[in-house]
């Protein structure tokens, strides 16, 4: 995406202009990544609707919730260490 403003324009910037086109692949993966999770999350009633099936003494539904909120924080925590290490690099990411 261009970025209109530097023309006098309006427009979104969704990076820095100078970002390296890595740094920008691999937070768009990572967007997508925790778009779908979330977006799972909100559907979960779909297939997770029973209580009978228990895990690790929880009903199904409340497993299938906490067990999402963990990959997200996971994926989270990947995200954080790959731009620190960028950072420590010195790149402006």
């Amino acid at each position: 995406m261009s970025n209109n403003r530097e023309k006098g324009g309006y427009g979104l910037t969704f990076f820095k202009p100078g970002t390296p086109a890595r740094v920008k692949a691999r937070s768009t993966i990572f967007f997508i990544i925790l778009f779908v999770i979330i977006f799972i999350q909100a559907f979960y009633w779909l297939f997770a609707n029973s209580a009978t099936p228990h895990v690790m003494g929880m009903p199904f539904g409340m497993f299938f919730i906490a067990l999402f909120i963990g990959i997200e924080f996971a994926v989270l925590i990947v995200l954080y260490f790959l731009e620190a290490k960028d950072t420590n690099k010195g790149g402006d990411a």
